[in-house]
């Protein structure tokens, strides 16, 4: 027997009790023929051959002669059945890493963050090459978060994501499923489809009171099905995303309504807000704890060039030492124990948008000089990777310590 286990799914297509089916042979035939290796009375003679290699299988239609590689995660439908694939080992990864992300949702401190999390989770558990969140807005839409399998932002995906299909989705709060992009007669032309080579996509409405808050948009480049263990999974996952949906959809912070008062010190702090908010420079902002240094922040990150994409925020201070890292620079999988998938840290989260960095002071002296040296390069390197990634966002920090007399001490 090749470890480890893999187990072919086979789903009547008209409902019933799926058959799970461990293929343990380099070559098994399916059929109702009693020469078969697995019988199944309601399939023709010589159905199926299934060629096994390490970490996938190759379907063999037999009345065809066509050949589908499946991935575990990936389905297929042959005749009036639906066969998928699952792994033992990957199933156990997908457990840990939604443990992981579960816990990871319990610290977050922003609806912002919470969406680029899930996002991250549901490309994974889906095996997708690119994802997105998407927020409705009256007639419209807005993308809130995307990403590719790397955790790398997908540059201009409002434009390059299907918009018949979303559009569909957010319309009808019914789920787009395709297994064969191409193939579909509605979708099949539309030139986003061409652009980003869909094979197969799936979109999931975010529904919260009977209405349809958002869309979840996951596709792949291979033309393969999402297995029914995956699709149980990336429901939960997106009634989980509902929450920091609902949170987004709340009227986004101006100046004038996060910096409330009259005094002549706030209107002169409203002003610079409004001098330098546009800008791309960095800022350090310096008062006593509960004084509204992120209150600040956001107004600056609102009246910036960049208030399209959510802000990004973390408390260095919240986060222990040896968490700090991972938290800010991501890790590629197995860079350390418990690291179960590859993730995206805070500063790739925050491309094209606003990083604020509160209680700055609190951070490592040996991390402030990796923080500097990506400000300095404009990249930044995963822990356990060798490939820099290049970034681009504005700085903000907050403080209560008087860093410049700490530096003088």
């Amino acid at each position: 027997m090749i470890e480890p286990a893999l187990l072919l799914v086979i789903t009547p297509a008209r409902g019933g009790q799926p058959i799970r089916i461990a293929i343990t042979k380099r070559i098994t035939t399916i059929g109702s023929d009693g020469t078969a290796d697995i019988r199944i009375v309601t399939a023709p003679p010589h159905w199926v051959v299934v060629h096994r290699s390490d970490q996938s299988v190759e379907v063999v239609i037999a009345a065809s002669g066509a050949r589908h590689t499946l991935a575990p995660g990936q389905a297929l439908d042959v005749d009036t059945m639906r066969l998928g694939l699952e792994s033992t080992a990957t199933t156990h990864e997908r457990e840990q890493a939604l443990d992981a992300l579960v816990s990871a949702l319990a610290a977050v401190d922003s609806a912002e963050r919470g969406v680029e999390l899930l996002l991250e989770g549901l490309i994974r558990t889906a095996g997708a090459d690119l994802g997105a969140l998407i927020l409705s807005d009256g007639d419209s839409y807005r993308v809130t978060a995307a990403r590719d399998r790397t955790g790398a932002p997908l540059e201009n995906a409002a434009a390059l994501l299907s918009d018949t299909i979303v559009r569909d989705v957010l319309g009808t709060g019914e789920r787009v499923q395709l297994d064969d992009v191409a193939a579909h007669s509605r979708y099949g032309a539309i030139p986003s489809v061409t652009a980003l080579r869909l094979g197969s996509a799936l979109c999931l409405p975010m529904r919260l009171d009977g209405k349809t808050l958002g869309a979840v948009f996951l596709a792949r480049h291979g033309r393969a099905a999402f297995a029914d263990p995956v699709l149980t999974e990336l429901r939960v996952l997106a009634a989980v995303s509902v929450p920091f949906i609902a949170q987004l959809r709340r009227t986004p912070a101006t100046t004038e309504s996060t910096l409330l008062g009259e005094s002549a010190a706030i209107r002169r702090l409203r002003e610079l807000v409004r001098r330098v908010g546009p800008s791309d420079l960095s800022a350090l902002l310096h008062g006593p704890s509960g004084s509204g240094k992120e209150l600040v922040a956001r107004a600056l990150h609102a009246a910036s060039q960049r208030a399209d994409k959510p802000m990004v925020a973390i408390n260095c201070a919240s986060v222990a030492a040896t968490l700090l890292d991972a938290e800010l620079f991501g890790y590629r999988k197995g860079a350390f124990t418990g690291a179960v998938a590859d993730r995206i840290g805070l500063i790739e989260a925050a491309h094209g948008s606003t990083l604020f960095l509160d209680e700055i002071g609190d951070m490592p002296m040996p991390m402030q000089a990796a923080l500097l040296r990506v400000l300095e390069q404009h990249e930044v390197k995963r822990l356990g990777d060798t490939v820099p990634r290049t970034v681009d966002f504005r700085l903000v920090c907050a403080t209560h310590r008087d860093l410049e007399a700490e530096v003088e001490a």
